[in-house]
C-alpha cells in the first residue's frame, strides 16, 4: 500500500508527526515500531515517543505478536483503537435529514433518519438536535464532534439555494454556529460531495490513492478532485458544482438558470421526475428487480440517457483533470450506480485510456447509501487521522489533551 507522508524531526513539528503516524497505522491496519521508522522519516526515538504517547491517550492500541522460535521478545505492533471515539455525521438533503454515530476506524454504531422541510433551517437544527441527542444517548465512546454535510454550493452566487436539489430558502449558515451551542460539540461542515470524497480517503476504495476524482450522486450531482488528499475548492469554494455543467445542447431547463445540466440527466432527482414520483419515494422503488427483469420502460428509458450522459461526464472529467481513477458514491443505490457504469461501457477514449485498465478507471463506493452520512462524519476526524503540513504553522498550547496531542482544532469550521 502506498506511503503517503513523511515525518520530519523538527521539535516544532511534532502534531504533524502524531499524524503521519496514525495516518500509517489507519492506513496498514496494523504496524511494528520498525516498520513505522522503515516507513517515515523519522528516528527510532521519535517514533517511540509517538506510538507512547497515542497510547497514552487511548487512540492506538498493542499487541505483541506470537514469537517464531527466535531469540528475544517479538515486536510489538500497533493498531487504531476502535473504542477510542467517533463522530456524529448528519446528511441533509431535501426534505431529509440522516445521522450516524460513526467509530474511529470507519464503522458506522448507530443510524438515524427524519423527514423535516429543509426549507425552513430553524426546524432543521431542531432535528438535528434531537438526532444527536439520540446517538448520544446511546453512545459508551467519546465523541469528537459532528459533521454536517450539505448540497452545494454554500458560498452565494447565482445559482446558490436554488431548485429542489438544494437547500431552498437558506440565505446563510448561522443555523451551524447554532448546532454547536445547542450541543457543546464541535461542528465542521463541507458540501456533501467533499466530505463523501474524504469519507472515501480515510475509510474507503480510495484510502490507498493520493489522487482522484469523487462523483457524489444523490439528489443531486456534485464532484470534487482530491489531489495529495486534499480536497480542491476553488476560489470561492465552489469547486464541486459539475453537476451544472451544460452536457446537452437545448437540453431541459435546469433551476441554475442554464439548460441541458448534467444534473439535470443524471441523478436521483431526474429519475423521480421520469417515473413520476416524489422525492422521498424514489428511495422506495424497486430498482434492483426493475435493473433485473427489465420490464419498466421508463426506467428504462431514463437510465440508457443518464449512461450516456455519464459516459460523456468520464470523458471531460479525465480529459481535463487525468485523475488516478474516477469514485462514484453518494446516496444513490449502488446498483443503480452500477448500472449505468454498466450501460456506459466501453467508456469514451480520453487521457486515461490505455494507462488504466476501463476497471481502473471508475471505482465505485462499498458503502452503498451510507456514503453521504459516513462522509459528514469523517469531517470532525479528518484532521486528526491525515497529517497536513498547515498544521506546522498553527498555534500551540500548553494544555494537552488528546485533541491537542493531535492538533486538532477545537472551532468549529467548514472543510
Amino acid at each position: 500500500m502506498k506511503i503517503n507522508a513523511r515525518g520530519t524531526n523538527q521539535q516544532a513539528s511534532a502534531p504533524y508527526n502524531r499524524r503521519v503516524v496514525l495516518d500509517l497505522i489507519r492506513q496498514q491496519g496494523a504496524m511494528s515500531r520498525k516498520d513505522i521508522v522503515d516507513s517515515v522519516s523519522l528516528s527510532p526515538q521519535t517514533v517511540t515517543n509517538i506510538t507512547n504517547d497515542l497510547e497514552a491517550i487511548g487512540l492506538i492500541v498493542s499487541r505483541r505478536l506470537k514469537a517464531d522460535k527466535v531469540r528475544g521478545q517479538p515486536p510489538i505492533e500497533f493498531m487504531l483503537n476502535p473504542g477510542a471515539g467517533g463522530a456524529i455525521g448528519i446528511s441533509l438533503e431535501n426534505g431529509k435529514a440522516s445521522a450516524a454515530l460513526v467509530s474511529l476506524v470507519g464503522e458506522v454504531l448507530q443510524r438515524r433518519h427524519v423527514e423535516v422541510d429543509t426549507a425552513d433551517p430553524q426546524r432543521v437544527l431542531l432535528a438535528m438536535v434531537d438526532l444527536v441527542r439520540e446517538l448520544r444517548r446511546g453512545a459508551q465512546e467519546r465523541i469528537w464532534g459532528i459533521g454536517v454535510a450539505l448540497p452545494g454550493p454554500l458560498v452565494a452566487t447565482e445559482v446558490s439555494f436554488i431548485g429542489p436539489t438544494s437547500l431552498e430558502g437558506w440565505s446563510d449558515l448561522s443555523v451551524i454556529d447554532d448546532l454547536r451551542h445547542a450541543t457543546g460539540l464541535p461542528v465542521f461542515y463541507s458540501v456533501d460531495s467533499v466530505a463523501g470524497a474524504l469519507g472515501e480517503t480515510l475509510f474507503g476504495v480510495a484510502k490507498s490513492l493520493d489522487n482522484f476524482f469523487y462523483l457524489h450522486m444523490g439528489m443531486g450531482l456534485g464532484g470534487v478532485l482530491v489531489d495529495n488528499r486534499s480536497a480542491y475548492r476553488g476560489a470561492s469554494g465552489n469547486a464541486t458544482e459539475i453537476g451544472h455543467i451544460p452536457v446537452v445542447k437545448g437540453g431541459r431547463e435546469c433551476y441554475c438558470g442554464n439548460a441541458g445540466c448534467l444534473e439535470r440527466y443524471v441523478s436521483l432527482y431526474s429519475l423521480a421526475e421520469a417515473l413520476g414520483v416524489d422525492n422521498g419515494g424514489i428511495h422506495e422503488c424497486p430498482i434492483s428487480q426493475w435493473i433485473e427483469q427489465a420490464d419498466q420502460p421508463a426506467f428504462a428509458a431514463w437510465c440508457e440517457q443518464a449512461a450516456a450522459c455519464l459516459r460523456d461526464a468520464v470523458c471531460t472529467i479525465e480529459n481535463m483533470l487525468d485523475p488516478h481513477t474516477i469514485v462514484i458514491g453518494g446516496s444513490a443505490p449502488k446498483a443503480l450506480v452500477a448500472h449505468l457504469v454498466q450501460l456506459a461501457q466501453p467508456l469514451a477514449r480520453s487521457v486515461r485510456g490505455g494507462v488504466a485498465g476501463a476497471a481502473q478507471r471508475i471505482m465505485l463506493s462499498e458503502h452503498e447509501q451510507d456514503s453521504s452520512i459516513l462522509g459528514a462524519a469523517v469531517l470532525p476526524l479528518y484532521d486528526m487521522l491525515s497529517p497536513r503540513l498547515d498544521v506546522l504553522q498553527s498555534e500551540r498550547r500548553s494544555e494537552v489533551d488528546a485533541a491537542e496531542l493531535l492538533g486538532q482544532q477545537r472551532l468549529a469550521g467548514g472543510l
